[in-house]
This record gives C-alpha cells, sequence and structure tokens, in this order.
C-alpha cells in the first residue's frame, strides 16, 4: 500500500465505525449474551445438527427393519373370510326315481304270525314261515342332492405356518438387514463428526472475522488519512493524479475487505446457531486459537482415522453384507427343498354367522388338514446360478472397496498433519513478522517524536504493523483448520 505525507481521520472512515458500532450493539440488544466455547459448541452440534438427527432417524428405521427380517423364524398366522350373494341359487343334482335300479327285499308269504301288540302290527317270524321275495324301486321319488335354499354363501379360512428347513435363507435375510442398519449407524455417527467439523469451522470463522474487523477498521483509518494528505499534495502539485488514484483504490480494497468481515461474521455466528440449536444473535465466544500443534503420533492417527472413517466402516459393512447376500443366494439355489408345517381350517355355510343359536347347524361345514409342505425349484433357466455369480462379483468388490478406503483414509492422514506441519511453520513466521512490525513501528514512533523521520515513513510502518496482526490472525485461522481436519479423521478431540 502506498502512503503519504499528513494524518488525519475522514467522515467516511468516522461513519464505518459508527456503522460497526451500531451492528454490535444490535446485536445486544434483547438478551444477555450467551458464553460458548469450542467443546459446547462441537458437543450441541453433534446432538442438534438437522443433518444429525435425519442420520439418526434412518438408523433407527433400519433397526425395524432387522426386527421385520427375524419374525421370519417364527410361525404366521394367517385367515381369510368373504361372504356373497347368489341372485340365482345352484339347483343340486337330482336323482330320478327308479334310477338306481331296484331291491330285493325278503317278506313272508303267510301272515300267521303278525299279532297286533300296542296298535302296531308285529311279526314274530319262525324258521318254518316261507319268504317271498318283494322289489323295492330306488329311490322311490326324485331325489335332489345339493340343492340351496338361501341366496347369501360364507366362506372362511384360517392356515397356521411355521418354516422348518429353509436352507439359511432366512438368516442371511436376517443378516443383510442387520449389515443395512450397522451402514444406517455409522452413517449417523459420520454425520456427528461432521457437524462437529462444520461447528469448528463455523466458530473460528466468526472469531477470525470479528477479530479482524477492527484491525481492518484500523487500517482502513490509515488509508482514508493517505488519501487525505495526498489529494492536499495534488493540489499543491507535489504529487501526481495516478498516486491519488492509488490511495482510492487501496481504501475502497480495505472497504470491500471489511464488508467481508462484517458479513462473514454474522454468516458464521447464524450458521453456528443452525448447527447447535442456539440464538445465533446471543453468543459469546469464549475459546480462543491454540497457538501450536498438539502432539501427533502419525500412526496412531493413522490406525484411528482406518477406525473412524466413515467410508471405511461402511467398506467394512458392505464387505460382510456381500458375504450375507451370497449365502442368501446359495440357500435360493434350484433343488434344494423348502420345508414348512402348516394347518389349515375351511369353514363354509349359508346362514349368517351367529344369527342364530342354530347356524352353524344348519348348514355350516368345516374342514382341518395338517401336513407338510415343501416348496422346491427344479428348473429356473439358470437364474440361480447367475445371481450366485453375481454375488461372489459383489463379494470381490466389496474386498477391493474395504481396501481402498482404509488406504485413502490413511493417505488423508499423511496430508492432513502436512498441511497442519506446514500450517504451524506459517504461524511461528507470522509471529516473528507481528513481533517485528510491532517493535519496528515502535522504533518509528521514537524517531516521529524526534522528527528523524516524516509521517509518511510513520504511516508505511503503521500499515506494515496492522497487517502483520491480519496475517497472524489468518495464521492462527488456518492452524485451527488444519486441527480440525486432524480431529475429523481420527474421530476424537486432539489434546
Amino acid at each position: 500500500m502506498s502512503c503519504g505525507s499528513g494524518r488525519g481521520w475522514t467522515a467516511r472512515a468516522a461513519f464505518a465505525l459508527m456503522l460497526a458500532a451500531l451492528a454490535y450493539s444490535a446485536r445486544a440488544q434483547g438478551q444477555a449474551p450467551s458464553p460458548l466455547d469450542i467443546e459446547k459448541a462441537e458437543l450441541l452440534a453433534a446432538r442438534n445438527a438437522d443433518e444429525v438427527l435425519a442420520k439418526a432417524a434412518a438408523a433407527q428405521a433400519a433397526l425395524r427393519g432387522v426386527d421385520a427380517a427375524r419374525a421370519n423364524f417364527f410361525p404366521k398366522l394367517s385367515g381369510s373370510v368373504s361372504g356373497a350373494y347368489m341372485p340365482v341359487t345352484p339347483s343340486g343334482v337330482t336323482v330320478d326315481a327308479g334310477s338306481l335300479g331296484t331291491l330285493p327285499l325278503w317278506v313272508p308269504a303267510n301272515q300267521s304270525g303278525v299279532n297286533v301288540v300296542n296298535g302296531h302290527y308285529v311279526y314274530t317270524p319262525s324258521a318254518s314261515d316261507p319268504l317271498t321275495e318283494y322289489p323295492v324301486t330306488m329311490p322311490a321319488k326324485d331325489w335332489t342332492v345339493g340343492g340351496y335354499t338361501k341366496n347369501s354363501y360364507f366362506k372362511g379360512n384360517l392356515t397356521f405356518t411355521q418354516p422348518l428347513v429353509a436352507w439359511g435363507k432366512i438368516k442371511a435375510a436376517v443378516d443383510l438387514a442387520a449389515f443395512e442398519a450397522d451402514i444406517a449407524e455409522i452413517g449417523s455417527a459420520g454425520a456427528s463428526l461432521d457437524a462437529e467439523r462444520q461447528a469448528n469451522r463455523a466458530y473460528f470463522s466468526a472469531l477470525l472475522s470479528k477479530d479482524s474487523i477492527p484491525v481492518l477498521q484500523e487500517l482502513q483509518g490509515l488509508a482514508a488519512a493517505i488519501l487525505e494528505d495526498r489529494k492536499s499534495a495534488l493540489a499543491e502539485g507535489f504529487v501526481t493524479q495516478a498516486e491519488v488514484l492509488s490511495s482510492t483504490a487501496d481504501l475502497a480494497a480495505l472497504d470491500t475487505r471489511l464488508v467481508q468481515a462484517t458479513e462473514g461474521e454474522q454468516s458464521a455466528l447464524e450458521s453456528l446457531g443452525l448447527l447447535t440449536g442456539l440464538d445465533a444473535g446471543a453468543l459469546r465466544l469464549t475459546s480462543r486459537y491454540r497457538e501450536a500443534l498438539p502432539a501427533l503420533s502419525e500412526a496412531e492417527l493413522k490406525d484411528e482415522a482406518a477406525r473412524a472413517s466413515t467410508d471405511a466402516g461402511i467398506a467394512r459393512a458392505r464387505l460382510t453384507e456381500a458375504k450375507s447376500k451370497l449365502d442368501l443366494e446359495r440357500g435360493s439355489s434350484i433343488l434344494l427343498p423348502d420345508l414348512s408345517l402348516f394347518a389349515n381350517v375351511d369353514a363354509s355355510g349359508q346362514d349368517i354367522p351367529f344369527s342364530s343359536s342354530s347356524w352353524w347347524s344348519n348348514n355350516w361345514s368345516m374342514d382341518v388338514s395338517i401336513g407338510i409342505a415343501a416348496n422346491v425349484d427344479f428348473f429356473d433357466g439358470g437364474a440361480s446360478a447367475a445371481r450366485k455369480k453375481e454375488a461372489a462379483a459383489d463379494l470381490e468388490a466389496a474386498r477391493i472397496g474395504e481396501a481402498a478406503s482404509e488406504k485413502a483414509a490413511r493417505l488423508a492422514v499423511r496430508r492432513a498433519i502436512d498441511a497442519a506441519r506446514g500450517a504451524e511453520a506459517s504461524l511461528r513466521e507470522k509471529q516473528a513478522k507481528a513481533a517485528w512490525a510491532a517493535e519496528a513501528l515502535r522504533a518509528e514512533r521514537a524517531k516521529a517524536a524526534d522528527q528523524a523521520s516524516s509521517r509518511a515513513e510513520l504511516d508505511a510502518m503503521a500499515i506494515t504493523e496492522a497487517s502483520a496482526r491480519l496475517d497472524l490472525l489468518y495464521a492462527r485461522y488456518s492452524l485451527e483448520e488444519s486441527i480440525a481436519d486432524l480431529e475429523r479423521l481420527a474421530g476424537k478431540a486432539l489434546k
């Protein structure tokens, strides 16, 4: 940034400071600020973030799927009822009179042994009585069998089934549902870690913007003063129009950065409020940046990342799931009969059930059957063999995916450590530069007091010192970001 002679605050800079103060006052109105440290922010985000709640609900739903699959081990009782109205009832089957032939009936030839007892003829045969044949027509008259007498018809069925032999298919289905539940649980845990990471970024982004605003305002004031000095120098012919325009551009750039910092703080606080469930307008951030990396063991971090990685966890679950899927397809092969015990009760009749005390005895009937059912496929055009080959290929792909995901997690740790150590080194550099700039500014002020340096030199040194402080803030933020990346990979806080 170029500098010039003279010093003074312009109305423009004062107005910007007033706006910033009013914005801060407006945020503070309504309720006392609520202190929030980074640990509490991450904990609340891991519990309250919308994505976390959605993933947790999905995990609970997947657990219900396990219960549904496990129910196939147990017996099932099912039934059905139906009723019908028949406008025209079937007439049944009529047996014509005499169509079944005749039946010989032997009767006594004389009636000497016939006596009247209590008003009835009673025949008392003797061995010597002669008999004579008497033909009887069958049937004696037309006889209708199965004729319906009512227009209504009702039927009910109750079936009990219990699987006996399923060749491991039921267990494999339960395992598959359990693995899906595991995957959903891994996704839920990963969402919590992601929410913690997002809360960390929002927290320190808000802190960075808040801390950089006063530094940017200081730089803005210096730039405004330089611009005023150069405008005065231009009128006296000591500088060119290009130098004035350069100072104008410098001030405009600082105006832009100040607006970005002010709006960035509000956006970061609102994001933090959404993640934690707190009121963004009443948050007071109490944590500060860490000044150095915690102790790091790269080997341990790589192992922890392989365990905590959402992708690696899902890959491991997919591998086990692929094994169970192969077992399921093997149990579904042709020529493997599924056996089950069954009991069936059928009842039908014409009277409305419970319409009278004799509804059942009038025309209802019931059949009961108990047995063992076998269901077997003898030929399916090679479909079961193709499914087994597909499951075997999925298993191999899952093995490759598991190995690749763990390697990726370990590589991510290596890169994160690289970035973190680079950020720490950059912080040390910025700390040294900030210390030098502060000392140089003190020396320049002493020289200015002794009139050994010009106002332009003092302004230039002040700008250098403020810029060094601003760079130091960004370096601290970068280190915090690098540590947070490592913590997300490891799935835990690093102390």
